[in-house]
């Protein structure tokens, strides 16, 4: 499925996001995969606020949509998580495992986001989608 303009920024995002996933899940903690790691906190901080930002308005967009609101719950939530864990290893030891488990949660996380999150806003709760064609 083609992306709507407004998710594709993000869905170009998000394939960085994996590289460095998979560095994590790897088992790669060293200087620069740490420095790379702090940059990226930046960029993540300002991609989940426009991922939000949008959420928000997808919801005022379809309020009777609980699949919706159950899908951006669990993006909130897991943005929160990848945060607590990012900070941990930011500031703690990169040790094998909380880089590991910081890199699965973002893979999760950007799977659900591409694969469900995304196709079912592109569905009709994008703002200003009514009668548009995706």
């Amino acid at each position: 499925m083609r992306r709507h303009e407004r998710l594709q920024p993000l869905s170009r995002e998000h394939h960085h996001t994996l590289k460095i996933a998979r560095r994590l899940q790897r088992g790669e903690p060293d200087d620069a995969l740490h420095r790379e790691l702090a940059e990226h906190r930046r960029e993540l901080a300002a991609h989940f606020e426009a991922e939000e930002s949008i959420g928000r308005q997808a919801r005022a967009q379809c309020p009777e949509d609980t699949t919706l609101a159950g899908q951006l719950d669990r993006m909130q939530h897991e943005h929160r998580q990848i945060e607590a864990l990012l900070t941990e290893v930011l500031e703690g030891a990169c040790d094998q495992g909380s880089c590991h488990r910081l890199g699965a949660l973002l893979v999760a996380h950007v799977r659900f986001e591409e694969r469900v999150l995304f196709n079912h806003l592109q569905e009709g709760c994008l703002p200003g989608q009514v009668g548009e064609s995706v």
